[in-house]
């Protein structure tokens, strides 16, 4: 890879073809296996019938396919194409380095196929179908959103195959007793909870909130974990609504926020939401102590979109982009930090470390494996440890990450800023956010 890429530009193209092969050295373009294999029956860790997604290249190179589906074109297309781009370049610092030396002797480069979803249930289980039955693939990398990838793992399970994500975040996704889905994300109910800890720790801590959620799988989890926050911290919830998700519009919510003197707003949404909160919030006058987004109010393109109307605004993270953690792979965080920038021209933010975190799972569980195939990879996952760029990744019982958020906030100066907790802080947080009379 060469130069940087422009992010708007591959997004037209990847709407246009719904489909983005990756191969790594020697112009690998393998099929993965003839397709025929049945992926096994799950019931040993035997390589052989069950190892579908290898193959050779054109070239004689071995190779291993990774599948799945993405957010990459409509509302998502900025976080999803953070995660095609974390993969990407992981993949391809791999194959550059020699490939996968697997525990079977082989050595083995990695080939990705990602298609677009466009953040449509329906349409992700198809491709996932599609991709196992088709394509042969038998390791699938999960798609974006929770209420995408809720009904992408029943696939996985159905089928036998390991997926891992770093996209969803529900806990209905963990609560289903599916042996073969793994999650590189907190469970959703957990995202706001540092928000109000951060909050409950000020001089002036507040005493009333207003929950605004969006009607998805994931936001309505968020808020159910806040909900049960707010009353064990005696707080008062003074506005507690759920809007659909294609609403354009929060006005009328934000007016019961500004009437009820809210001192937290918390909306339970995705980025489009977040710009419209921050636009809204300063036509509609509303004057917070906090505002926090769960999703996209962290991003570069939420600030872009929204300038100053963004600042001050509060978002959790799973991940601090100036941790530095070591990384069989880039070496360290940073490493990778530095990578994405220049290849990108953009900087990384936990979607990204997680997308990486998402490929390095798989490359620890080939090289341990002694025979590849979906049944001894997954088993190898589920008690597995290693360092990533994301920090240390181990799966507790149901599948996900043991991590905590931590709270970052738009500053006008010196910019976005983890705040919480103190011992990783980079600025105090600044609280109450000022009224919009005094911007």
């Amino acid at each position: 890879m060469t130069g940087k890429h422009d992010r708007r530009a591959f997004l037209k193209v990847a709407g246009s073809t719904g489909v983005l092969g990756l191969t790594g050295l020697a112009g690998c373009s393998g099929d993965g296996g003839d397709g025929s294999s049945d992926g096994g029956d799950g019931s040993d860790g035997s390589g052989g019938s069950d190892g579908g997604s290898t193959g050779e290249s054109g070239s004689g190179m071995n190779i291993i396919k990774l599948g799945g589906s993405m957010s990459l074109t409509g509302d998502n297309a900025d976080l999803g194409q953070l995660y095609k781009d974390a993969y990407e370049l992981t993949i391809q610092r791999i194959n550059e380095s020699g490939g996968i030396e697997a525990g079977d002797g082989n050595t083995y480069e990695l080939e990705m196929v990602l298609r677009d979803d466009g953040t449509d249930a329906s349409q992700s289980k198809s491709i996932y179908q599609e991709l196992i039955d088709r394509e042969g693939i038998d390791y699938l990398l999960g798609p974006y959103s929770s209420t995408v990838t809720l009904p992408a793992s029943a696939v996985a399970a159905q089928n036998q195959k390991p997926m891992v994500e770093g996209g969803g975040a529900s806990p209905e996704i963990f609560a289903q007793g599916n042996e073969w889905i793994f999650g590189l994300l907190p469970t959703a109910n957990k995202y706001a909870l540092s928000g109000f800890d951060m909050a409950l720790a000020q001089d002036s801590p507040p005493e009333s909130v207003a929950i605004l959620a969006e009607d998805d799988t994931f936001s309505q989890s968020t808020a159910e974990g806040a909900r049960s926050k707010i009353e064990d911290a005696g707080l008062d919830l003074v506005v507690d609504e759920t809007f659909p998700s294609d609403t354009s519009d929060l006005s009328t919510s934000l007016g019961k926020v500004r009437d009820e003197d809210a001192d937290v707003v918390l909306l339970c949404a995705h980025q489009k939401h977040n710009i419209i909160l921050a636009n809204q919030m300063e036509s509609q006058n509303v004057n917070p102590d906090m505002a926090m987004g769960t999703v996209g109010s962290l991003n570069e393109s939420f600030k872009d979109e929204v300038g100053a109307n963004g600042d001050y605004i509060y978002g959790p993270t799973s991940w601090d982009i100036n941790a530095d953690f070591e990384d069989p792979v880039f070496g360290g965080t940073q490493d990778f930090v530095s990578a994405i920038n220049d290849n990108y021209d953009s900087a990384p933010d936990y979607h990204s470390a997680a997308g990486e975190a998402v490929i390095i799972t798989f490359k620890d569980a080939f090289e341990s494996v002694d025979e590849l195939g979906p049944t001894a990879v997954r088993d190898h996952i589920r008690q597995a440890s290693f360092s990533t760029v994301y920090g240390t990744v181990e799966f507790d019982d149901s599948g996900v990450i043991d991590k905590n958020m931590l709270v970052r906030q738009w500053q006008p100066d010196p910019g976005l800023q983890t705040v919480y907790p103190e011992n990783v802080r980079q600025s105090e947080p600044i609280y109450p956010m000022p009224d919009w009379s005094e911007r």
